[in-house]
This record gives C-alpha cells, structure tokens and sequence, in this order.
C-alpha cells in the first residue's frame, strides 16, 4: 500500500513539474527572457562614442528587444576611402577615456539588464593592441643555405641576420643531397610554406627555392656549434650543404601576438582583458559575461618557441629529421615529404587551437568569463594556411561555438549560411547555444528590413542556430549627423534607422524562436563521420554532409557530424544507438569520408563501436593511408587498408539501414524542418510557403500551433494518425512563413473545424490623404488616388523619400458588422506598418501575410484608419547623391556619387542606383467572418 501510495505521489510531483514546466514554455514564449533574446554587435567607430550616445543606445537596444551587446572597437579594418571613411579617432584604444567609456558602457548595461561580451582586439580578424609586443609577435621560419666543400674542413662564426631585432636559432643541418649545387644565400628566406596573410591567402616574403633536390643523408650539428656561435666541422666527401634554420618576427604585424604561444596570448589578455575586468569590479562575470574574437583573418605564422616540443606531442615523432623539407628538399621520397608538410600545417593549427583558443577560453573561465569566437569560421582554406585544420575542434574551444551567415539583397538570394557547424558542435559537445553572426553583407548599406530579413535568420534556425548576434548596431553619436557614420558591413539597426522604433515585433519574434530552440536536444538519426578535419564551406548541407559526400540522406532525418575527437572520446554504444555523454543519441553511424586517408585511431574505434552493437553504412570511398606519418608508417597504412576491407564489406546501403531501424522520416512534407526534444515535448520548427499535408513521427500527443510572429498558441484540429505511427496534419504558411509544431500532452485524433466562412469585403480604393514626417524632403502631405508607390512618384521629393509616412482614411461599417470578426489586408507594403483604428494601436504589420486583426476596434458607422508605413533610408540617399553636399538631407561616411555608377556596388549611393519599392500599394480591404 505505501509502495502504491509513494508511485502516485510521484505521479503527482512529474505531472506538476510538467506542468510547470509546460507553463514557463508557455509564458516564456510570449514573453520572451533575456537570456533568449538576440545580441548585437555594437560597433565604436576609431572610439567615436560619448556618454550621452552609450547610455542611448543601450536603452534603445533594450527597448527593442536585445539581450546583449558584443562590443567592438574597430581601428583600422577595412577604413577604405574606396567604400567607407571611418571618422577620425576621437579618443586613443585602451587610453584612460577609452576604458572609462567602455567602463561606462557596462554599467548602463547592468542598469538595463544587459549582457556585455567585449571583442579582445583593437580590431577584427586578429589579435592585437595599441601596443607594440616586441619578441611576442607571430613569428616566422627561416632559414639559409650554404654550400660545402667535399672533404674540406668548415669552420666559421655562424652569424644572426644583422637586419633583425629578434631571431632565434633552431638548428643546423648539413645535407648530402642530388640535383643541384646548393648556390650560396645571403639572405635568409621564409622557409616551410611561408607566412601568408590569412585574408587573401597572399605570401609574405620570398619562401623556400623549388629546385628538385632529395637529401641523402643529413647530420644535425647543432650541438657542434660552440658558446662563440663557432661551428668546427669536417665535410665528408660528396655534394653537401649546411642549412641553418631560424625564427624570427614577421614584419608588420609589430602589434599583433603570436596566438602559437600561450605566454604571449596569457600577456595580451593580462593587458588588455585583465584591465576590462578590473574596471568592470563587481559586474565582471554577471554584466560582463564574455569575451571574444572573431573569425581569423590576421597573420598566418609558421614556428613559435615551443613548436618542436609541440610537434612531438601532436605527432609522436621528432620534427629535427625533416627540417631540410621545409627548406624545400625531399626528404626519403616525394610522398614521405608531402606526408610530413601534411603533418607539419597540422601541428601549426593544433597548436593555434589549444594556444590560443584553449588558453583564452581557460584564461576566461579562470576570471568567471565565457569565451566565444568565429573560430571556425569563413577562412582561407588553402592547405597552407587552414587547410589541415578541424573545423568541429576548433569550434569545440569556445563555450558558445559561433559561425555566421550574410543577408546578400540579390534578387531571388536569401542569403548565405555559415550556420552547420556550430550547430553540430554544439551539439556533440554538449553545448546548448550556437551562435551566429546575423545578417552581413558588403552590398547597398540601409537597403534590408524586417521581412528580408527573416528569410536568411529562418534558414540559420532550420540549420541549428539558436542565438543571433545581429551585424550590426554602430555607436553613432549625434554630431555625425543621419543616418550617421557605419561599419563597412552589416545589416544597420540603431536608433538612426528609419525602422529602429518598427523593429521590436522582429526581434521578439528572433527571441521567441531561440527560446523554443534552446530547449533540450536536437534529435538526428544519422552521426556522420567524414575523416579527420572535417569542414563545411559556405552553404546549407542539407542531405548531403560535404561537397565529397558518396550518398545522400533522405529528406526527414536529421544527422551531425562527428570530430575525430567526439569520435574517440565521447561516443558509446547503448541499446544499439550511439549516444554522447550529454544525452545525445543517433540511430546510425555513417562513414564516409571525405578522401582515402582516415586515423587508424579512429577507424579502430569504428570497429569497436560497430562490434559493440551499432549500426554502421560505409560510403564508397575506402580508406588507403593512414592520416598520421608515424616510425610505422607502411605498417599503419597497411592496416587501415585491412581494417577497411574488414569494415567495408557487406555494408548496408543507408536506405536498407533506416528501413532495418524502422526509421521513418521524422518529417515529410514540402518544407524545411529541425526537431528538438525537451523532457516529453517534441518541437518542430517548420519554414516554407504554402498549404500542404505534413506528417511528423510523434504518436498519440495533440498537435498544438505556436505562432513566433504574434505569440500565439492554438491547439491543431484535423489531424490523424497514420498507419507507420506518425501525426498527419495540414499547414497552411504565408509567403516565407514558419511556424512551431509541438506536441507535449497525450490526445486523439479530431475533425478539423469548419472554416469561418466570410461575410462580406469593404474596399477601401480611391483617395487617401499621405502626411509625410517634417525634415526629409516630402511636401508635408499630399494625395495618393489610387494607390502607387512612393519611388514611382513624379515629385522628386515623395519619390526619394525615406521614413515615415501616415496613410488617413474613413469607411463606414453597418452595425451588423460592428462586432464580426474582422481583418484588415493591407496588400503590398514596403517595408512594415503600423495600424491605428479610431485612436486605438493595432500594431505593426512587418511580414506576409500582410493583415492585423480589427475586431473589438471596429465600431458602426464612420471608422478613422491610419496606416504608419516606413521604407528604409536608401531611396533618400540615392535621390541625395545628385545634390550639392549643401542640399542633402542625409550625412554619413558613404560615398555620394552624381551621375551613372563607378564605384563598386556596395560602395555607397550613386544617383542612377535604382530605387527600393516603397510605400502602400494596396489593394487595402476589410474582410468581415461570420461569428
């Protein structure tokens, strides 16, 4: 008995968890907490800030609907006077006013309930400050050539370049070597690839000379060389050479740190983090909340102090033999060198990712700060640069993994995604946040709006992200005028917007999908392995995992892809599937990789989780080499050929294997879909246009609709279960519409309700009176019969407007009318609305479909309608390049060209741009529903 009444009181204590639990979804929803709200990133422009705009701006990003702000401080990063003028620095990076405004900066942001993530970079791509480093700058190798008499005694003062403040040795090596006599070198030339500039992927200095020469032998007399610097050496007989190898700073990047060096990342972040967190006092860690760098772009260096010992460790042999390669020798064979240069780039971004983004990550955490970067980002993917790096372990290095994607305003583009792997890692990291930087481009500047926008912010959500950091929000103070001054990139929102005070229903409605999407874990089907560094490029990598991949996913399964590291270190067998020690679970592991060479390390542990229960779907391309060079080389490329026959023979196809684990599509239909699980709640995300059946693999639970544009909850009517155990239902999505379906409580299938049928349309064509707001050009109003677009207007003013207009008409309503279910269809808009009826605000109309409800705000006869609409500023800027800079409305740091367009497209306005659509072209109605 007391058994029966302990399992009912258990009952009792989950189903009012539950509850609760389903209540804080519910009202979290609507209202959105900060903790899920989106962040921008909040732009100094050469330090133009003042008190006055700090505090203004963090109000106004609170008001809308942010969470949080990434400060950022830009010197000298694209300050072109080709595309934008930076206005001059106002105040010197990291100075006394500098920290005092930042300082001022985090306390307002306290005040508001504001989260702070700092940039550690006097600007981005790179890691630097305003100070010159001296011997911890990114260094370089180098080496020079010398060659020896056969037989003859060599004896001389082996000298340092005179030229370089720091250079260091690392060894001496003479080669007995073919081809041909070594010439004697004067200079001392990069050796290895050389350094590159990260950005372009251009060298920097003259590298190794690429005559066909293959070392003989080779004798390391390093530890021949006396206290003097005096090396004594008797030469044998043959052609040989001495190769001295060195490291030195690389020019002009005197400001920059070596992120191969720990020490020297632990001195910039002393300098400039530790300065930030002392002045932040008591809100470091609860204001203060994170630091950060974004996506490398800066110097690519190519040896640190420690990178022998770092060699060894990453490699399991020593680098000392294989010195002559990187000045350009064959060492053994042409496939052994090529294998070590492999090895050799490897190690350099190992040794990147742990120095620098595990040490600023530890460094955070130690002064209760989070870190969070691009770092594994959009780069250069030249082998030589990124090419040997892994993308998911780098990722792996931040506590919110980030990627990025671009709203481009090309007709028919939606934008660019970046958005896969953080999403991916974040999920087989046991991370609950991936991040993305929201809405960059290069092209028109205050061209974008709300409902653009939403495209490419939908895709980033289907694909994993579950937190915006919208690009950008630019501190432009008062003086530099309207729209003001800006980033060179980025979609602009700040108070200087023509739509800034708009724009709050948008961004609730970003907070209220990351809210439901931060929800307990993604659910895939499918793990996927594709080799050792694995990388996504620009893309969605929807059913296929890579540009390599050998088969594709049916539509309706969701898949991540492991590292080589949650591979080996996080993934078990349990009940068949293979799960992650944060609760993760997919149903199949699939292998295929991305190109012949795979770790025996991680095809053993293949092998181990496929004779421990899971189910394993092979790719067609069969491993031939293992990816590490190793004393036991052959041996290791032998047994992964081995291995792979082993593994590859009689492999499921991925069609057989889903069938085999009865995996039907976890969902079908003709739109785009993500799947999370929380506890008993399954959440859907769902994007697309039009109405179609859908069919979701969730049994037995009722189907609720939850509206991320209005905050709306509604239980589905008409749905049914279907034979293979799944709930069909139909949706109905306006043009780029979404939508949450969620099922979280038990239910049964019921008839869909008749639609309300409508009653009747009130067409309210004809002539509207058009006030225009004071000080852009417009005549005060004027009037529009029939409707037409603003930039279709014959005066030139109307025409080039931008901002807020105010559309007034009156309609009568019958009394039999008065308290139907009415709407209003507003037709086509450009860009948002507000709606007003008879005094009272409706809200504002910002995507398709294009209506707002009047019902309770109708009254019987005479009913007085305005329509706020707002374009963004780009008509006006346009119509502003054909005039005297006198005349102009507008001021900010873009170029104004008169006359047919020379500079580049997102080289601000020139006066032959064409124009946005803007204003209401209708047609506006009143459609009235029978109760």
């Amino acid at each position: 008995m007391k058994t029966i009444k302990k399992l009912v009181l258990a009952l009792a204590v989950a189903c009012i968890a539950s509850n609760a639990a389903a209540a804080t979804l519910d009202a979290d929803f609507m209202s959105v907490p900060d903790q899920s709200k989106p962040w921008a990133y909040w732009w100094w422009l050469n330090g133009n800030v003042d008190k006055e705009t700090i505090t203004s701006d963090l109000e106004a990003m609170k008001r809308v609907g942010f969470g949080g702000l990434l400060m950022f401080d830009s010197r000298g990063y694209h300050d072109n006077i080709n595309h934008v003028v930076l206005p001059k620095p106002q105040m010197e990076f990291m100075s006394d006013e500098w920290q005092e405004m930042l300082t001022w900066g985090i306390i307002e942001a306290g005040r508001l309930g504001l989260e702070v993530s700092v940039n550690l970079s006097t600007t981005a791509g790179s890691l630097k400050g305003p100070w010159p480093v001296g011997e911890t700058a990114p260094k370089r190798m180098v080496w020079r050539g010398l060659p020896l008499k056969s037989g003859e005694r060599y004896s001389a003062v082996l000298k340092h370049p005179e030229d370089r403040k720091y250079f260091w040795d690392i060894a001496a090596v003479a080669v007995k070597h073919d081809g041909d006599l070594l010439e004697p070198m004067q200079d001392w030339i990069n050796a290895g690839d050389g350094p590159m500039d990260g950005w372009s992927g251009k060298k920097i200095g003259k590298t190794v000379d690429a005559a066909p020469r293959t070392v003989l032998e080779a004798i390391d007399l390093t530890d021949k060389i006396d206290a003097n610097g005096v090396l004594n050496w008797q030469v044998p007989e043959g052609q040989w050479s001495l190769l001295r190898f060195g490291f030195t700073t690389i020019d002009g990047h005197e400001y920059d740190v070596d992120m191969m060096d720990s020490s020297a990342v632990e001195g910039h972040f002393n300098r400039m983090g530790g300065r930030i967190i002392k002045n932040a006092g008591p809100l470091a860690g609860k204001t203060l909340t994170h630091f950060y760098n974004v996506s490398w772009e800066g110097s690519v260096p190519t040896w640190t102090a420690s990178f022998e010992q770092e060699f060894d460790k990453y490699r399991g042999y020593s680098i000392r033999p294989w010195l002559p390669v990187l000045a350009g020798f064959f060492v053994k064979s042409p496939e052994a060198t090529a294998r070590f240069m492999k090895d050799y780039r490897a190690t350099r971004n190992n040794v990147f990712r742990e120095n620098f983004y595990g040490t600023m990550q530890k460094l955070c955490h130690k002064n209760g700060l989070k870190w969070h970067s691009e770092s594994g980002g959009p780069w250069n993917r030249a082998p030589e640069i990124f090419g040997e790096a892994g993308q998911m372990t780098f990722l792996a290095r931040n506590d919110t993994p980030q990627g990025e994607f671009w709203y481009t305003g090309a007709e028919g583009y939606k934008g660019r995604q970046m958005s896969r792997p953080p999403a991916m890692v974040a999920h087989t990291y046991g991370k609950r946040i991936a991040a993305a930087e929201a809405f960059t481009h290069m092209v028109r500047h205050w061209t974008p709006y709300p409902a653009l926008l939403k495209r490419c912010s939908d895709e980033s959500f289907i694909d994993g992200v579950n937190h915006l950091i919208w690009h950008t929000f630019t501190c432009s103070p008062k003086r530099l005028g309207l729209p003001g001054s800006e980033y060179f990139a980025g979609t602009h929102i700040n108070p200087n917007v023509t739509w800034f005070e708009q724009s709050k229903p948008f961004i609730t409605y970003l907070g209220r999908c990351q809210h439901l999407l931060q929800q307990g874990l993604f659910v895939a089907d499918v793990c996927v392995f594709t080799g050792d560094i694995p990388y996504q490029h620009w893309g969605r990598f929807t059913t296929k995992w890579s540009s390599k991949a050998t088969m594709e996913l049916p539509a309706g399964h969701g898949y991540d892809i492991f590292s080589t590291e949650v591979l080996l270190e996080r993934a078990k067998v349990k009940d068949g599937n293979i799960v992650l020690p944060d609760g993760m679970s997919y149903h199949l592991l699939v292998v295929d990789l991305d190109d012949e060479i795979v770790s025996l390390k991680a095809l053993k542990r293949v092998a181990e989780l496929k004779a421990a229960g899971a189910l394993v779907v092979f790719g067609s391309r069969k491993p031939t080499k293992a990816y590490n060079m190793s004393a036991t080389t052959v041996e290791d490329d032998r047994a992964v050929q081995q291995l792979g026959l082993k593994l590859w023979a009689n492999s499921p196809t991925l069609e057989e294997a889903l069938k085999t684990k009865k995996l039907t599509p976890d969902f079908e239909g003709p739109f785009e879909y993500t799947h999370r699980r929380s506890g008993a709640a399954e959440i859907y995300f769902v994007v697309g246009s039009g109405k179609s059946d859908c069919a979701f693999r969730v049994e037995g639970k009722q189907p609720e609709l939850w509206n991320p544009v209005t905050g709306e909850i509604e239980d589905i009517n008409g749905w049914q279960s279907t034979v293979d155990g799944r709930t069909q239902l139909t949706l109905d999505l306006p043009e780029f519409g979404s939508a949450f379906v969620i099922f979280r409580k038990a239910g049964v299938s019921r008839p869909a309700k008749t639609p309300v049928a409508k009653s009747g349309t009130t067409d309210l064509s004809g002539a509207w009176k058009v006030t225009f707001m004071p000080g852009r050009g417009a005549p005060a109003e004027a009037v529009f019969d029939p409707l037409m677009g603003w930039s279709e207007h014959k005066e030139f003013g109307i025409r080039h407007f931008s901002g807020t207009a105010t559309y007034h008409k009156s309609f009568e309503v019958a009394a039999k009318d008065e308290k139907k279910r009415a709407w209003l269809e507003l037709g086509t808009v450009a860009a948002l609305a507000q709606v007003r009826l008879n005094g009272k605000d409706l809200g504002i109309v910002w995507t398709a479909p294009w209506r707002i409800e009047l019902t309770n705000a109708l009254k019987s006869g005479e009913n007085k309608l305005e329509i706020e609409v707002t374009n963004p500023w780009a008509n006006r800027m346009v119509g502003d390049a054909s005039l005297p800079p006198e005349q102009r409305i507008t001021r900010s740091n873009m170029q104004y060209q008169k006359g047919e367009r020379e500079i580049k497209a997102f080289q601000g306005f020139a006066s032959s741009d064409a124009l946005q659509p803007s204003g209401l072209k209708g047609p506006v109605q009143v459609e009235f529903f029978e109760e």
